[in-house]
């Protein structure tokens, strides 16, 4: 994961974490009283805060959670990337959490500058049209401020339900560049965290009027609806998020068949995406690397740092299209030149050939923030917590659109155990299950390799458990926030 340099491609000023002083600036760099005056220069601030969005979902950012989770086991040959999060041994110092916090609170910091100076500049000469687009961008802002405050709950705090007064994020909303440490923020509480949240949603809701269309790669008001729907089933409002999600199933199509399925990954197809976000060869975001595939294109060979375990591959019927989409049956190269063949791959994120320069894989796609699919398994989760009447008619519908069979939930499987499934079957990849292991309370499990003999420490990873409780669920506060900032003091989560 890549540690973002500047605030944005139009402002560039120097940023670190939240309490950095950032009063002095290098030379060259715009003059902000007076970076924003015309409509072209909101424009292209807009633009700049989309370039940062671009970068900042997806990829790596995914990646780091979903390799610390139950879902992966890292072969002989990862050589240790990502090892301190797949090993649990993450510290106070790590990389991967300290650029997360940094790069989430850029856009914060980005978003707070255009909201302040947007604010500020007079338009009583500017056309109505130009008024208009300005609203609408700082319905944007509003948007990504809740979108990246809670990026960093999901993160760094407990799941909501039942720990309201637990520590939350510090909650910036002004830009404000300062030394002064009495104006640092400090954590507050997690139920603060999430009113202001919504509070900023609700001012997306007020000012993004642009109505929702499939594959929008611009922040609409569905993609609105959509955010809170997930805030909403975080929160424990299930009758919120089945009405948000609902609102969206009815107007959003499933894809159909399998071409079309693989044609969103594979070619970036627009089906299904709420909001997907522009990419090109030149113009790229967060890659997901080597992670899952590490594809030699001069042997012509997959030697990847990370595998799906047996019981993920188990959880699909072969007439599954996301089975014969998100995976490769293939011969992997592992450590000391070894190749194993009959090896399940992850190739959901082989990436779009269209977005490469050359002949090597750069494993970039254009970020699907919001899919439809997504909303099929809010609905179904909040209907099962008592929303709604049957929640299995949301999994069915989302099953048999792709190709498997309907299920029912028994005595040995709830029908939460069944949608936490479905949510693997469907998200592998994408980010989402360690925050499910917290908001629905399932312990992590690593269970038997699809081939121990690729395998990083088989003995350890094939029976590695953590409470879905475990304190190092979360991620550490950067010890040099903590260090910088000392109203934040006491606030680092447990066990760090």
């Amino acid at each position: 994961m890549k540690k973002l340099l500047i605030i944005s491609s139009i402002l560039a000023v120097l940023a670190g974490a939240v309490s950095c002083d950032m009063n002095l600036r290098p030379a060259g760099t715009i003059d902000p009283d007076n970076a924003l005056q015309t409509i072209a220069d909101a424009e292209n601030f807009r633009e700049g805060m989309y370039v940062l969005f671009r970068s900042t979902v997806g990829g790596s950012y995914a990646s780091v959670d979903e390799i610390r989770s139950d879902l992966f086991h890292a072969t002989s040959s990862f050589g240790n990337n990502g090892g301190t999060m797949y090993n649990w041994i993450q510290t106070a110092d790590d990389g991967d959490a300290s650029t997360l916090w940094a790069n989430a609170y850029y856009v914060i910091a980005d978003a707070n500058f255009f909201l302040q100076k947007s604010s500020e500049v007079n338009t009583s000469e500017w056309s109505e049209e130009d008024r208009a687009s300005l609203s609408v961008w700082r319905g944007e802002a509003y948007f990504l401020r809740a979108y990246y405050h809670m990026e960093l709950a999901e993160k760094f705090c407990l799941s909501y339900v039942g720990n309201e007064q637990s520590f939350g994020v510090p909650y910036v909303t002004v830009y404000n560049p300062t030394s002064d440490i009495a104006q640092y923020p400090t954590r507050g509480t997690l139920e603060h965290t999430f009113e202001m949240i919504l509070g900023d949603l609700d001012s997306a809701a007020k000012y993004v009027t642009t109505p929702g269309s499939i594959g929008s790669d611009r922040i609409t008001s569905d993609a609105v609806t959509a955010l809170r729907a997930r805030i909403a089933l975080e929160m424990g409002d299930y009758s919120t998020a089945l009405d948000m999600a609902e609102s969206l199933i009815n107007r959003y199509p499933l894809t159909s068949g399998l071409e079309s399925f693989r044609n969103m990954w594979f070619s970036d197809a627009k089906e299904e995406s709420i909001l997907q976000l522009y990419a090109s060869n030149i113009e790229l975001g967060a890659s997901y690397d080597y992670t899952y595939l590490g594809f030699n294109v001069d042997k012509q060979q997959f030697q990847p740092y990370y595998l799906p375990e047996k019981w993920v591959i188990d959880l699909y019927e072969p007439s599954d299209i996301r089975f014969q989409t998100y995976f490769l049956d293939t011969t992997v190269a592992v450590a000391a030149g070894e190749k194993v063949p009959d090896i399940y791959v992850l190739y959901k994120f082989s990436g779009n050939p269209a977005l490469r320069s050359g002949t090597s894989w750069n494993y970039q796609i254009q970020p699907k923030v919001f899919r439809i699919a997504e909303m099929y398994l809010i609905a179904a989760e909040a209907s099962a917590m008592g929303a709604g009447a049957d929640p299995m008619e949301y999994v069915n519908r989302l099953r048999t659109n792709r190709g498997a069979s309907s299920v029912t939930p028994s005595a040995d499987k709830t029908v939460m155990d069944i949608i936490m499934e479905e949510r693997v079957r469907e998200f592998i990849g994408e980010g989402f299950r360690i925050q499910d292991l917290k908001r629905m309370k399932y312990n992590l499990e690593r269970g038997e390799a699809q081939n121990p003999s690729t395998l990083y420490q088989p003995d350890i990873h094939q029976s590695f458990f953590k409470s879905y409780a475990d304190p190092k669920m979360l991620y550490p506060i950067p010890q040099a926030e903590l260090d910088a900032n000392p109203n934040m003091a006491g606030e680092q989560n447990d066990q760090y």
